[in-house]
């Protein structure tokens, strides 16, 4: 009975690594950063800043800056979720090694 409870938390805890590494992997195609917004006459253009090897970068985007605002939001949601699961992987992580080391007592 606690070894297979063992197992379906080991599974869980895999599931939760292996969601990490997705992430992880798609937040390398999506912007880091925030938009900026400059009025030069009467027009506004838009700018991606983003820090790259200590310095503050920029680049532009043009008059719409909407698809990459979604790319954004998408990165942050992301972010979000993959604290939520390295908290989890964590937490997961202790209880394994608790229960191994109360199972093997």
């Amino acid at each position: 009975m606690y070894w297979e409870k063992l197992k379906e938390i080991e599974e869980e805890y895999e599931r939760i690594k292996e969601r990490i590494r997705e992430i992880e992997e798609r937040l390398k195609g999506l912007p880091s950063g925030h938009i900026e917004a400059k009025k030069i006459g009467n027009n506004i253009y838009y700018y991606l800043r983003y820090w790259e090897d200590g310095r503050l970068k920029s680049k532009y985007l043009g008059k719409d800056p909407s698809k990459v605002q979604e790319m954004l939001k998408e990165a942050e949601q992301l972010r979000r979720e993959l604290s939520d699961l390295k908290s989890r992987a964590s937490k997961y992580s202790l209880l394994i090694k608790k229960i191994e080391k109360i199972l093997s007592s």
